[in-house]
């Protein structure tokens, strides 16, 4: 995201804030104490995420990343990026810098948009709790249903823009 994102996002928060205690002041106090507890909660993993974004971005050649997922690479491409973000953690806000970072270094459109869906859709890291809640039948099937769709919207997204 740019400068100019964040700022009209900040603005779109305040302004729903101050709605929100013009509304009920009450409930707007107990709002911002629950955003603000959430976010000195998110924030030593953010940070801690976004460090290791630049080591990657810093330490990892861009020859590397083009000899995984770069052009011409077809399946390997495909499967790489997809086990990539399949087994990957943390915040969905934190994968789009990461993405960038792939793009920059030579990385396909197909193939980031394979790792950013498979890191949404795909929990490879919660599998054991996904289990005990809703079932092994179900977690395994869900899970491989989403690994398939994140590969399918992938290349269907690089295929719409073209770029394959």
């Amino acid at each position: 995201m740019n400068l100019w994102g964040a700022v009209v996002y900040g603005i779109i928060v305040v302004i729903s804030y101050i709605y929100a205690f013009k509304k009920d002041k009450k409930g707007g106090k107990k709002a911002a104490k629950k955003g603000g507890m959430q976010f000195l909660k998110q924030l030593p993993m953010l940070v801690t995420i976004f460090l290791l974004i630049g080591l990657f971005d810093k330490f990892v050649p861009k020859s590397v990343i083009v000899q995984i997922v770069g052009k011409g690479k077809g399946i390997l491409s495909v499967f790489s990026s997809a086990a990539f973000g399949t087994v990957v953690m943390g915040p969905v806000s934190s994968a789009y810098p990461l993405g960038a970072i792939l793009l920059k270094k030579g990385a396909t459109i197909a193939a980031v948009a394979i790792f950013l869906n498979a890191w949404v859709m795909v929990g490879f890291v919660t599998i054991p709790y996904e289990i005990s809640i809703f079932g092994k039948r179900f977690t395994l099937t869900r899970n491989i249903i989403a690994f398939v769709g994140a590969i399918l919207i992938g290349l269907l997204t690089s295929l719409i823009l073209g770029v394959m």
